[in-house]
């Protein structure tokens, strides 16, 4: 049981308690006026400050109980308002994550020059030139893969990230052309494809 309904309880409780005692001193005291009026109209004086008192402790206990019902009202609510736009800003967070970004590029290797190519985009190298994907920008690298589909870079360890390989037309697998000497490399982040650039190997 939470501080607030524990001083709810006793405080209504302790009203109880006076309301009852009010009733007993007045009762008392009616009694006592029956025998001796002088003493009785003293008893009544008395018991009059002590309703006053009681009274004014009761008003005082029931706003403050009114004061913290009010309250929790209002915990409840804030809570019920902050709790959607926090998971709303984590969604909006993996969102951004998963983007892509116009600024993502990959850079080839290519007769000793750098050349970039965005996503979406294509590049095209001669059959008889070697290149190396050596670079991609734009994005965080963590959990990052770029995969050049048809292409194997170390046949014993293939974790399909061909950053950093060597790699020529002889090499490539025919069979995963998507056009006439085209291919595609795939951008992943988490396994999942943010974006793929494109190879045409002319003569």
């Amino acid at each position: 049981m939470e501080k607030k309904e524990v001083d709810m309880i006793n405080g209504l409780g302790i009203s109880l308690i006076l309301i009852s005692i009010i009733f007993l001193i007045w009762f008392l005291a009616y009694i006592l006026f029956s025998i001796n009026k002088k003493k009785g109209a003293f008893s009544f004086i008395l018991s009059l400050l002590f309703t006053s008192f009681s009274v004014y402790y009761i008003s005082i206990a029931s706003y403050t109980n009114k004061f913290l019902e009010t309250a929790e009202k209002n915990e409840k609510v804030e809570k019920i308002i902050l709790e959607p736009k926090i998971e709303q800003t984590i969604v909006e967070s993996k969102i951004e994550q998963t983007k892509k970004p116009e600024s993502i590029a990959l850079v080839f290797q290519i007769n000793g020059k750098n050349i970039k190519v965005g996503i979406n985009e294509e590049i095209e190298i001669k059959k008889s030139s070697t290149f190396i994907i050596s670079d991609i920008e734009g994005i965080d690298k963590e959990d990052l893969k770029v995969n050049l589909v048809g292409f194997v870079g170390d046949p014993k360890h293939n974790e399909g990230n061909d950053i950093g390989y060597k790699i020529n037309y002889k090499e490539m697998w025919k069979n995963k052309e998507i056009d006439k000497d085209k291919y595609k490399i795939e951008i992943k982040k988490s396994n999942k494809e943010i974006g793929c650039v494109f190879i045409k190997f002319i003569d």
